[in-house]
């Protein structure tokens, strides 16, 4: 069988025509963190006469993960809809079943948050300058932030499960969304061990010391205090933070997955 004509391929190239089709889902996806990222870059751009490096650079990776965690909202929607709207009914007199809905969307929500986080990269660090050590080390930012974006599909398919439409599927995705994201530490950075339980936290620090403070493997991770003389060095390397935030992301992925699937089992 022809690549297009497999039903995952099918439903991913439905469900990405439909995200670049309307302004909302552009809007929502993208909007919310550009507009973010230029208003704190007019709040706390100033750069640091000994070290020449712009002070809001060790802002951008928590601007990039606001934008990846977008993929909660994206994701709670598109697999609402597709409960509401009867396809998963369609599916399940198919062959193959419903899991080319799990996996079609997983495709389609990947480029999509690919697709944020290109935008993300070239405003903070094409346009705005902001500073990086290295090329290899915004790759590796580029994929931990990625690897989040994943996480939070996971977690928009558990939302969908308990939404019975698209509209209350992204009204839980929002108030979930901000409350964790100031609640990490990403967005504005504290001392507070209630950031262990937030998983934006994991990508965020990653990211930030990875490609803004040039720390390797084993370096430990900071907490979520502004990265200077006051910051406090936790006990886990990076890592191990690496780790954490796989076993999260396949965590909520499963967990998604086996709840949805029992909420619309027929």
């Amino acid at each position: 069988m022809k690549l297009l004509e497999q039903k995952s391929i099918v439903i991913a190239i439905k469900n990405t025509k439909e995200k670049f089709r309307t302004w909302q889902s552009i809007f929502f996806g993208m909007g919310f963190p550009i507009m973010f990222t230029i208003i704190f870059y007019f709040m706390f751009h100033e750069i640091n006469p000994e070290t020449g490096i712009d002070i809001y650079s060790y802002s951008i990776p928590g601007m990039i993960t606001y934008a990846a965690s977008m993929g909660t909202t994206s994701a709670a929607i598109v697999f609402t809809k597709d409960k509401s709207t009867g396809i998963l009914e369609r599916l399940d007199t198919m062959p193959t079943g419903r899991k080319n809905i799990f996996l079609g969307t997983l495709i389609s929500e990947s480029a999509f948050l690919t697709a944020q986080i290109l935008v993300m990269f070239i405003l903070g660090y094409g346009i705005l300058g902001q500073y990086f050590v290295g090329f290899i080390e915004l790759i590796i930012g580029f994929f931990v932030s990625l690897l989040f974006g994943i996480l939070s599909v996971g977690i928009g398919i558990i939302i969908a499960s308990f939404s019975k439409n698209a509209e209350v599927a992204d009204g839980i995705a929002l108030t979930f969304i901000m409350p964790v994201i100031f609640a990490s530490g990403a967005m504005v950075p504290f001392e507070s061990p209630i950031v262990y339980f937030m998983p934006p936290y994991w990508a965020k620090q990653i990211y930030l010391q990875f490609t803004v403070l040039g720390d390797g493997l084993t370096s430990n991770l900071y907490s979520s205090s502004l990265i200077g003389y006051t910051a406090t060095e936790t006990t886990i390397p990076i890592w191990g933070g690496i780790l954490i935030l796989i076993a999260l992301t396949v965590s909520f992925i499963f967990i998604g997955i086996k709840l949805f699937q029992k909420k619309t089992k027929l």
